[in-house]
């Protein structure tokens, strides 16, 4: 038997969290490594906490000599001391298990012991009996040892939360990983240094995973580091890039490959899933959620979860007699859910809405008529970018229309009484939840619609079937959207209260009554999905609350918030935010007093004042990345009182600074080429733009201008398609003249012309409305017209247009004269096109329009130019008439185009020369009228 296999089942099955009592037993015996079931089972039952006081590892953990190590703090750094005593306890483990190999397996199962009790203290509840005080440092002081631990979790420049509760548990699991993951201590995440080497750091990861791969321990080792970073990241105020970039390599595919078990399909496809979500996550976390979509259509595909989008008629009042339309998700799993058990599930209270004129949910009429609720912003959001059914499993959210096309599965259900979801569906549409929120305007309705059909799916199925976790996201994203209406806004704010007190931890006093027979959740049930999850600590719950007062105007609510929870920074931009700005300054020069190092109130102190001298402060204490962000900005455009002009140099410079610290933030990157553009860097630029689509590849705006600084490089090619890809990334809204134009200038030195027609089409469109024929390119409507001339018009019983033709005819005979105004050179264009198409009269009847513009026009009296304008059409018009007047007519009976063609000739000569007889006559133009006539009357 491989012990690899042996292992690899068993932390496969950790890393699933599934219920402790349907615990897949291996089928062969595994000998000494049978030891690690044991303490597996009481980390499945959510009892982690307890983990480290059973006597077998107590003994282990807590020896004479370990507290004799433990001791040496405070005199030696907090730092040093653990890390004296994990080597300690390092060796014992190997001495009392006898081999390497389970040793390191055991101490990976302590390491994920105390991250999960770290997780339950601070993210799900409850409380526990003991404090990490109490088992590691008995003899120190606890506000000393609080200071010390939370600032040994400062990373980047970031601060960590002040009152993080027992931080010692988050940073010995922590300094433990990377021990056994093999990460080199001066990369190490615990009192990260702020000059560490970006590149070396990377290419040390990325060694790192190659020594380990095919082997499960290592890999479900990585795996648990990656959650851990994560943890990490979510008690810092704002997520730095080095610990998403470790984690991103740390979590490659070859983890999933080594910890996939053969033997068991289902908990093959069950791991698959849950890591394309964690992926999913991990590019949520780095706000790069655009390239989270494609991990959840995968995910999608493997659980085979069928859902879309769609309308139905519903009744939202207590009154209302008529259905209206409405969204609705339909959603159904197919996979069976492992995570049925028999543990104790009582999730939060969901409360009612107690509206005198509001349902408490939508009632759903039949999905027989289908209405989906119409918008003039078609690309939804990023939820139904494309139209083609075919692809439809490409799309984030598919959106159906009719009721035709619903899958007979989803047809068939009660819209009012959906089936509960597999655990596992339930993430997925939580994780698209906050993608669609993340990427989509704030106040926008229909995307409000969209967000509430996903989450009214996941509250309103039956709530005692569903994870705790998951059912309680859900309800805070519901109260979320509720605060923006005045009807649910009092349930929406009462529902979050409920929630961030419901998790049980140092909650003093509580304003809603806990009922005297609540049964609390288990842990397990708390803890089983808080990896997949977008993180949010109960202090992040508790300021969500009281950015919600905020903008409710609640102003003494939210600040109480935040001074509870020493949120300083917070409070101060809340009063910035009220334009009370010297309380602001009170409040940030005070931490700054008592937390000299914390380089986020120096850069906001900064901010406020526009002082670049303490944004320099907060970048040589921390590297603080949005310090030299505002320098740069400060720069590239100084406040007046400075007396500085623009310096795009020193704004480069400290831009590039800020992405070397921070490389994954969208708008830096963006800005940093812009500056670029405008200096003639353009090598800066194109990198600086492809940084911006690799981030976020649906913004038009990036790649236009990464098309701008390609063209300045003479990189056509790069060019065209990149601004292909602008094109295609726009939405109906957002559209841009701009880059079309920009466009048809590359396409037409790449002699592409089909998308060169196409481009002058939608430019004409945006345009004519406020520009009219000013939106009309005519050297490049002539020179379509050239190439479409040059080709014979098709003519028999099975002639047909090639695609150029018939839209280039499109754009001529069919946009173009509902835009012309005065423009007879367009005129003359599109009469080129009809005598091509073998229609004389329509061609006649362009020369008669052209002619018209520039005949009527009022400066045709004192203006040269437009006299002699005007005597040019009418010559032209005259010579149609003698071409096109006896050709067969447009009926075909026998009828020509005009046949009193002379007499209109003469009409018009003789109309224009009286309209400029009293000024013109004797002119030149005036003589050649007089010629025309001649010629006329004797022939």
């Amino acid at each position: 038997m491989s012990y690899n296999d042996y292992i690899g089942h068993y932390l496969t099955q950790l890393l699933l969290s599934v219920p402790a009592e349907k615990l897949v037993e291996y089928p062969e015996d595994g000998g000494d490594f049978k030891s690690i079931i044991s303490p597996i089972v009481v980390i499945l039952r959510g009892e982690s906490s307890l983990l480290i006081r059973q006597e077998e590892y107590s003994n282990l953990l807590f020896s004479e000599e370990s507290y004799e190590l433990l001791s040496q703090y405070p005199q030696n750094g907090l730092k040093s001391t653990l890390g004296a005593y994990l080597d300690h306890i390092s060796h014992r483990f190997v001495s009392y298990f006898g081999t390497e190999e389970l040793a390191i397996c055991h101490l990976h199962i302590i390491a994920i012991a105390l991250l999960q009790t770290f997780v339950q203290l601070n993210f799900t509840g409850p409380n526990i009996t003991y404090s990490s005080k109490e088992v590691f440092f008995p003899h120190c002081d606890e506000n000393q040892l609080q200071l010390d631990a939370v600032k040994l979790l400062n990373l980047q420049g970031q601060p960590a939360y002040d009152l993080i509760n027992n931080p010692i548990f988050l940073i010995i699991a922590q300094l433990l990983l990377e021990k056994l993951v093999g990460l080199d201590e001066k990369y190490s995440f615990i009192e990260s240094p702020i000059d560490t080497d970006y590149d070396a750091f990377t290419e040390s990861i990325t060694s790192l995973t190659k020594t380990n791969s095919n082997n499960p321990l290592k890999a479900s080792i990585q795996w648990w580091m990656v959650r851990c970073l994560q943890i990490h990241l979510s008690v810092l105020s704002e997520p730095p890039s080095m610990p998403l970039t470790a984690s991103s390599l740390l979590l490659n595919p070859n983890v999933l490959s080594t910890l996939s078990p053969k033997s068991n399909s289902n908990l093959q496809r069950y791991i698959q899933i849950l890591y394309i979500l964690e992926y999913a996550r991990l590019y949520i976390h780095s706000s790069t959620e655009n390239l989270a979509i494609s991990y959840l259509i995968k995910a999608r595909k493997l659980s085979e979860l069928s859902f879309l989008l769609t309308g139905a008629k519903a009744k939202r009042t207590k009154f209302q007699t008529t259905h209206n339309s409405a969204l609705i998700i339909l959603a159904k799993s197919k996979i069976e859910n492992i995570y049925e058990s028999q543990e104790q599930s009582s999730n939060p209270e969901s409360y009612n809405l107690g509206d005198d004129l509001l349902l408490e949910k939508p009632e759903f009429e039949s999905l027989d008529n289908l209405e989906l609720p119409d918008s003039s912003d078609r690309k939804r959001i990023r939820l139904d970018y494309g139209d083609d059914e075919a692809d439809q499993e490409e799309k984030l959210v598919p959106v159906v229309t009719k009721s035709d096309d619903i899958p007979e599965e989803l047809k068939s259900l009660d819209p009012n009484e959906q089936p509960s979801l597999n655990d596992l569906d339930s993430l997925q549409l939580l994780l698209i939840l906050t993608i669609v929120k993340q990427t989509s305007p704030s106040n926008d309705p229909l995307v409000q619609q969209e967000l509430f059909a996903i989450v009214s799916r996941l509250v309103y199925s039956s709530s005692n079937k569903t994870n705790w976790s998951i059912f309680s996201r859900s309800l805070w994203e519901r109260s979320l959207l509720e605060t923006n209406k005045s009807r649910t806004l009092e349930r929406g704010i009462l529902q979050m209260t409920s929630l961030v007190e419901e998790i049980g931890i140092n909650i003093k006093s509580r304003i809603i009554p806990q009922a005297e027979n609540n049964e609390q959740s288990s842990p397990a049930v708390r803890l089983r999905f808080i990896h997949q999850l977008p993180l949010m600590p109960q202090w992040t719950m508790d300021s969500k609350l009281a950015e919600k007062y905020m903008s409710l105007g609640v102003i003494k609510s939210a600040l109480d918030i935040y001074e509870r929870l020493h949120l300083y920074c917070e409070a101060a931009l809340c009063y910035a935010a009220i334009d009370n700005e010297k309380e602001a300054e009170k409040i940030l020069v005070n931490r700054i007093s008592n937390h000299p190092d914390d380089c986020r109130a120096i850069s906001i102190l900064g901010d406020i004042r526009s002082d670049p001298s303490l944004w320099e402060e907060a970048w040589s204490k921390g590297r603080y990345s949005k310090a030299k962000s505002s320098l740069s900005r400060y720069y590239y455009a100084p406040p007046p009182q400075s007396g500085l002009s623009k310096d795009l140099t020193l704004a480069i410079k400290h831009m590039h600074d800020c992405l070397i610290a921070n490389p994954l933030n969208y708008e830096n990157w963006f800005f940093y080429g812009c500056c670029g553009l405008e200096s003639g860097q353009f090598e800066l630029a194109s990198e600086a733009f492809t940084r911006c689509v690799s981030l976020d590849d649906m913004n038009s705006h990036a790649w236009s201008n990464l098309a701008s600084a390609l063209l300045r490089l003479d990189r056509l090619r790069p060019a065209f398609n990149a601004l292909k890809k602008a094109l295609r990334s726009a939405n109906e809204q957002k559209k841009s003249w701009k880059i079309y134009e920009n466009f048809i200038i590359v396409a037409t030195k790449l002699n592409e012309w089909n998308d060169v027609l196409n481009a002058t089409k939608e430019v004409i469109q945006l345009r004519k409305d406020s520009d009219g024929e000013g939106s009309i390119d005519i050297p490049v409507i002539e020179k379509l017209v050239e190439i479409l001339v040059s080709t014979e018009y098709p003519t028999g019983e099975d002639a047909q247009l090639t695609h150029y033709q018939n839209s280039c005819i499109q754009l001529v005979c069919n946009l173009l004269p509902s835009v012309i105004n005065s423009s007879s050179r367009c005129w003359r264009i599109v009469s080129r096109v009809e005598l091509w198409r073998k229609r004389p009269w329509a061609a006649l009847e362009c020369h008669e329009k052209a002619y018209r513009a520039l005949a009527q026009k009022p400066d045709l009296e004192f203006q040269e130019s437009a006299w002699n304008d005007a005597v040019e059409a009418c010559s032209d018009l005259v010579s149609a008439y003698e071409s096109f007047g006896e050709l067969p007519g447009k009926h075909g009976a026998g009828d020509v185009v005009c046949s009193d063609w002379k007499y209109k000739a003469k009409s018009s000569i003789r109309g224009l020369k009286s309209k400029g007889k009293a000024m013109w006559e004797d002119s030149d133009g005036w003589n050649k009228l007089q010629e025309l006539m001649e010629d006329l009357t004797n022939n």
